[in-house]
């Protein structure tokens, strides 16, 4: 591994079997001059990122930040990835980075501030949650501080988000939002409640969280399918469920504009329908 340019004392940039890598030592930079071979035992964490991440420009960003707290949010990252098993965007950790450097200072404060929608996220995105969990945990044994339930929803926040293609915060609001509001309607309209973290709801909130997620970030990739016989059929199959997905489509109508296509109204109709008889049994 060699050199390629030094940030800062932290942070350099590098050549390592035929790609460049970011790597993060303290004091990895001191010595680092173009060509020079990295002193390997001084490294704590190497960034490959993605080809589609510059990554002279990441490697900036992340030269802005303090050294601890992107170790913090590395240490926290590979926790999520591996609780989650699914691939982040490398951003997450220069967003949650520069989340910690605030929210350390906030500590202070006397006053906790709330996170807004801390129900849906525990509720429809729990493994999500759980790794924020485990986030403070790393933060407890690291820094030895005591962060209150509502940090590990704010952990939370920045995982969903690396998981989605749109990678911004507005848009997985949204999706929380959207997902949420279906649900409720869904309970006003059969006047049941149930728990989103059961094993007989759980498939349909992961589901349904998908069907919103598509919407949302690919809202123009939707091609119609020639559902109009077997949605007919299924609407006087099913009239109740058939009136709650009217319910939803309206409202995604009103506040989205989206038009759902028979294929969608078939998969919401349909598990609906599972969803409320098996509830009921």
């Amino acid at each position: 591994m060699k050199s390629i340019r030094k940030y800062n004392n932290n942070i350099i940039l590098a050549y390592d079997r035929g790609h460049e890598v970011i790597v993060l030592g303290k004091g990895i930079g001191f010595q680092a001059s173009p060509g020079s071979p990295v002193d390997t035992s001084l490294i704590e964490k190497v960034f490959v990122p993605q080809e589609s991440i510059q990554i002279s420009r990441f490697a900036e960003i992340l030269s802005d930040l303090a050294y601890e707290y992107i170790l913090l949010a590395t240490k926290v990252t590979d926790c999520g990835k591996e609780l989650l098993q699914t691939k982040l965007n490398p951003s997450v950790v220069v967003a949650l980075a520069d989340h910690f450097s605030v929210a350390f200072q906030r500590l202070q404060e006397p006053n906790v501030m709330q996170t807004p929608l801390k129900w849906d996220i525990r509720h429809l995105y729990p493994k999500e949650f759980q790794a924020g969990l485990q986030g403070l945990e790393i933060i407890r044994q690291e820094r030895q501080v005591v962060f209150p339930e509502s940090e590990a929803v704010n952990i939370a926040l920045h995982f969903i988000n690396a998981e989605t293609d749109s990678s911004d915060m507005p848009t997985t609001f949204k999706i929380l939002t959207i997902t949420s509001d279906i649900i409720k309607i869904i309970k006003e309209h059969f006047h049941i409640t149930f728990d989103e973290e059961s094993f007989d709801v759980m498939p349909f909130v992961m589901h349904l969280r998908n069907f919103v997620l598509q919407y949302t970030v690919h809202p123009n990739q939707k091609s119609p399918t020639r559902d109009d016989e077997l949605y007919g059929m299924i609407i006087q199959r099913y009239p109740e469920a058939s009136a709650c997905c009217n319910r939803i489509c309206t409202y995604l109508q009103e506040t989205q504009g989206w038009k759902l296509l028979h294929h969608d109204l078939l998969f919401l109709t349909l598990h609906i329908r599972r969803i409320t008889e098996r509830l009921s049994q």
